[in-house]
């Protein structure tokens, strides 16, 4: 059965640093690309198989929210009326609510609907990348500290007797 270890100097003076302590150093960096990179893909795959249509905000409800960028904030989350092509009227929402979706009612924007579904629209915009974005700043935030002590478990080892 092995140690269970996760760095330690053996009798001889040699310095090991077990598999265990690197999953452990960089296992939250590790994860936060990965879900970044999971929700990049989801926004750049989900508006393929959506169609364009200008939809006009027949309402427009408000939410009371916050937010770390903002604070005290209040969300919108306009519902649209839009015509897909098969002719009929549909009303939708984005299924959400954001800061920056203070759209007049009558006014019109271009919104993405799935023709097979009558469900949500998407709203184009920079805010499909928010969270994508987010999870990279904390992947990188995260990924700095884990570099550091990395180099510092480095030089841990190296400064120990060399292996025979």
């Amino acid at each position: 059965m092995a140690d269970a270890f996760l760095f330690r100097t053996r009798y001889d003076g040699v310095r090991e640093i077990s598999g265990r302590m690197w999953l452990l150093v960089w296992v939250l960096p590790a994860l936060l690309l990965g879900a970044a990179i999971i929700f990049a893909a989801e926004a750049l795959i989900a508006p393929m198989g959506m169609a364009e249509a200008e939809g006009e905000v027949v309402e427009l409800r408000e939410y009371e929210g916050w937010s770390p960028l903002e604070g005290d904030v209040t969300n919108y989350a306009p519902v649209f009326r839009y015509t897909p092509a098969d002719g009929r009227e549909v009303q939708a929402s984005a299924g959400m609510s954001h800061s920056e979706w203070n759209f007049p009612v009558g006014s019109t924007r271009t919104i993405l609907y799935d023709p097979a579904i009558n469900g949500d629209v998407r709203i184009p915009g920079p805010w499909n990348w928010l969270i994508p974005g987010a999870l990279a700043a904390l992947a990188l935030a995260t990924a700095v500290p884990a570099g550091i002590v990395s180099l510092l478990l480095l030089g841990w080892r190296r400064r120990g007797v060399a292996p025979t």
